[in-house]
């Protein structure tokens, strides 16, 4: 068995969680919410580990989907098919948060719609990691060489993350690249330092790619222990601790804060090795978790849609935004979370169904010039 099913396990939950989390706090109301009080407390300490566990899946993933030739480089096919992937993420992500319904309106978009277009969300994140991820893997002779390179790269970006949030560094870069190295401009999750997870993922890939398959989920129990609750313990008690001195909470405990990067990781360590003992209790279920967990992405792009609306309709989480009781917001969770997963799965469906490539080529244009129509005269 070389898969590593708890991965996809955990990357599952981890989507699930998002859904809940953005589901529930885009409509129920903030009197009911509270954020400072349990258990709402705890809650948001969880959504905040959902965008780590993702990232540090999909960096471990590549490492045992690069398909290397005889000379031990990655084959050209695969570097291309995740470039291609990296600018679909790109433009998906972009196209989501169109300030405008046409084209043609784009003159007349104030500079808060521009800030907002530009602002860095998981998908222009995934995106851009996955271009650097190829820039710098597509030398590599073996997966040692790749695990290298990846633990050169997180150190960079944790060094190089306090500088790229100063003002004298990201004002002088134009609009469009400035949220990536900063949350000062509407990001969620800027590169700095949020990249390093998907680059710590390769590096925990490339540990267990030499290991025997059937060692790898023992490796993964064995760093959540001795990694993974150190680490937490000692990066949330330093965080609380210096807050509990008097530093300010808001400039440790925030998306830019490389402590809070080291103690969300020793959390997805744990988390890891949570999956592996909750898998080996739920074996019969890794076909759903393999389906589901593959299609994180379109997950996540689904239930946006579902919950926010496009360019050109809005959805219930902007017209109903935070004016719901508990238990309405949950059945609207509900809804949206098995209507998500049935999309996935069908999407699922269509992939391995058997048609031609020339047919597939033709519902890829249509669905594109669809788009284009959209774009351009919007309804």
């Amino acid at each position: 068995m070389s898969r590593l099913y708890a991965l996809d396990l955990a990357r599952f939950v981890a989507m699930l969680l998002m859904i809940q989390g953005h589901v529930l706090d885009a409509l129920v109301m903030p009197s009911v919410i509270d954020v400072t009080e349990p258990p709402w407390n705890i809650w948001s300490w969880i959504r905040g580990l959902t965008a780590p566990v993702f990232l540090t899946v999909s960096g471990a993933v590549h490492v045992f989907a690069a398909k290397r030739d005889a000379e031990g480089r990655i084959q050209a096919s695969t570097l291309e098919r995740r470039m291609r992937w990296a600018v679909t993420i790109l433009v998906i992500g972009y196209l989501l948060v169109f300030p405008g319904k046409r084209v043609i309106d784009l003159p007349y978009v104030a500079t808060e719609g521009w800030h907002t277009f530009f602002a860095v969300n998981i998908l222009q994140l995934v995106g851009a990691a996955m271009i650097v991820f190829v820039a710098l893997m597509q030398t590599t002779r073996s997966v040692a060489d790749m695990g290298r390179r990846a633990a050169l790269a997180v150190a960079m970006i944790l060094a190089c993350s306090p500088l790229a949030h100063l003002d004298a560094v990201h004002a002088m870069l134009p609009m469009w690249l400035q949220p990536y190295l900063t949350s000062q401009y509407g990001s969620l999750f800027p590169f700095f330092p949020f990249a390093s997870y998907l680059f710590l993922g390769v590096v925990i890939g490339a540990h267990l790619h030499a290991l025997p398959a059937e060692a790898r989920d023992a490796r993964l129990v064995q760093m959540g222990v001795r990694f993974g609750v150190p680490l937490t313990l000692l990066g949330y008690g330093l965080l609380y601790g210096l807050v509990a001195m008097g530093v300010p909470q808001s400039s440790i405990d925030n998306a830019d804060s490389v402590l809070l990067v080291a103690a969300r990781f020793g959390a997805v360590l744990v988390i890891f090795a949570g999956a592996v003992k909750l898998l080996r209790a739920t074996w019969t279920l890794r076909s759903a978790y393999i389906l589901f967990g593959s299609k994180s992405l379109y997950i996540y792009v689904i239930h946006v849609v579902l919950l926010f609306g496009t360019p050109w309709w809005d959805g219930i989480g902007r017209t109903q935004a935070k004016s719901m009781t508990l238990g309405k917001g949950l059945a609207v969770l509900l809804v949206i979370l098995v209507a998500t997963l049935a999309l996935a799965w069908l999407i699922d469906k269509y992939q391995h169904a058997a048609m031609a490539e020339s047919t597939r080529r033709r519902l890829r244009a249509v669905m594109v010039g669809a788009l284009i129509v959209m774009f351009s005269i919007a309804w």
